[in-house]
């Protein structure tokens, strides 16, 4: 890796996030993706952003491990499809009865599927029904994955997940996104959405997270940041707000002794919806 990063990369970064506290974010297998040049980008990034960057991440993986596990254990989903997948391994932490339908950028499916696959058959990872799925976000018509993604899902109760991926999208592609994510699915199947909110904007601790991103990033990979009011949410027709959590609100859910300072923290937002 280069000095630089490309946005996709950020997904090592996360990886080696998750691996900080295993005991707390319950992903066992974030460890394979690091190396030192990961880690030492993931530590130039909390040094300049925020040091709670890791146990936020960690928090944000266990919420998820949680709900999904709740959701599968009541038999209310069969396939988990992960819109922006990056390298969250919540296929090999989760039971082996669902079906995986892992969406990203080409070059992040074409090196997640070599590796897992490669771990598989060395009996590092368990073995799951994976499916990998090429998109881009940003493309006007997602009519193409919308028809592959359809065909995969086979009328199944889904589960989608869309985690790390809308800070980094523009309001026209997010609305694009959703709309596609209700034709996707049908009455009772679930949907969650990470994003922050536009109040962050005013904190210094996002301010770095710009001034971070727009320096480390490739100048080809600029973006358009975006935040998300929570009423984008529990007003997005067909779909009804069952839950929202912030990484303050999961630390005092999983960590209640743990004091942590609110201006310091890059709050995310989790929201966890049913059509």
């Amino acid at each position: 890796m280069s000095t630089k990063i490309n946005i996709h990369e950020t997904a090592f970064v996360t990886a080696s996030f998750r691996m900080s506290d295993v005991a707390l974010s319950k992903d066992r297998y974030a460890y394979l993706w690091t190396r030192s040049s990961i880690e030492a980008h993931a530590n130039r990034y909390s040094t300049a952003v925020s040091s709670y960057e890791p146990y936020a991440h960690c928090l944000r993986n266990r919420y998820f491990y949680d709900t999904l596990n709740n959701l599968i254990t009541h038999n209310n989903i069969e396939v988990l499809i992960n819109f922006g997948c990056g390298f969250s391994m919540y296929p090999f932490l989760l039971e082996n009865s669902l079906h995986y339908i892992e969406i990203d950028k080409p070059d992040v499916v074409s090196h997640k599927k070599e590796m897992t696959t490669k771990w598989e058959i060395a009996g590092e990872l368990p073995h799951r029904n994976i499916s990998y799925v090429e998109a881009d976000f940003n493309r006007k018509s997602q009519d193409k994955l919308y028809k592959k993604v359809l065909a995969l899902k086979n009328g199944r109760k889904s589960f989608i997940l869309l985690e790390g991926v809308l800070f980094f999208l523009g309001r026209e592609d997010m609305e694009r996104l959703f709309k596609l994510f209700s034709k996707l699915q049908g009455p009772g199947e679930y949907l969650a959405s990470v994003s922050f909110i536009p109040q962050l904007e005013k904190q210094l601790v996002f301010k770095s997270l710009i001034e971070y991103v727009e320096g480390n990033l490739e100048k080809n990979e600029r973006f358009q940041y975006q935040t998300v009011p929570d009423d984008f949410y529990s007003s997005l027709e067909g779909y009804k707000l069952l839950d929202h959590q912030d990484t303050l609100s999961l630390s005092a859910l999983y960590m209640p002794n743990r004091d942590i300072p609110e201006e310091e923290v890059l709050n995310e937002h989790m929201y966890l919806l049913k059509k």
